[in-house]
């Protein structure tokens, strides 16, 4: 459930692309996505995860894991500017089924094309990524979903 709760952290930088960033000019994401690829330090994220809907709406991330439900806000960090490829993303979660999962912090970078949404991001504020290789923390690739 923590490791589970961590994972949904990460994901709230994508929420970051819900919006428009106040550092910077790059829209956004707004709407629903699935995840297609997730990774934590170089191994597959569970099922659990990819069966979960990601709604992104310019300030926050809402991940509803059927029973289980998290809110995420997240800002652009320091230094984004207009232009960048990569945005780093500060994120905080807001909600979560246990208290003592809410507040928890990541520090992570986003990068949104077309219905492509990428993120990676770490626990740690001084390693936050500087790719997308999953290799250390968590790396995430999101599809933005149809519309009906």
């Amino acid at each position: 459930m923590t490791r589970y709760a961590v994972l949904v952290v990460g994901l709230a930088v994508l929420v970051a692309a819900g919006g428009r960033a106040q550092d910077s000019k790059m829209t956004m994401p707004e709407g629903t996505y699935t995840l297609v690829k997730g990774m934590q330090d170089g191994k597959p994220v569970d099922d659990m995860a990819k069966k979960a809907k990601y709604m992104f709406d310019g300030k926050k991330i809402t991940i509803d894991a059927g029973k289980e439900k998290f809110v995420i806000e997240y800002k652009m960090a320091a230094g984004a500017k207009d232009g960048d490829k990569m945005m780093p993303i500060d994120m905080v979660m807001v909600k979560a089924p246990k208290k003592d999962e809410e507040n928890s912090k990541a520090y992570g970078i986003l990068a949104a094309k077309g219905d492509t949404v990428m993120l990676a991001y770490s626990l740690d504020k001084d390693a936050r990524p500087k790719d997308f290789d999953g290799k250390k923390g968590f790396s995430f690739e999101f599809k933005k979903d149809k519309a009906k």
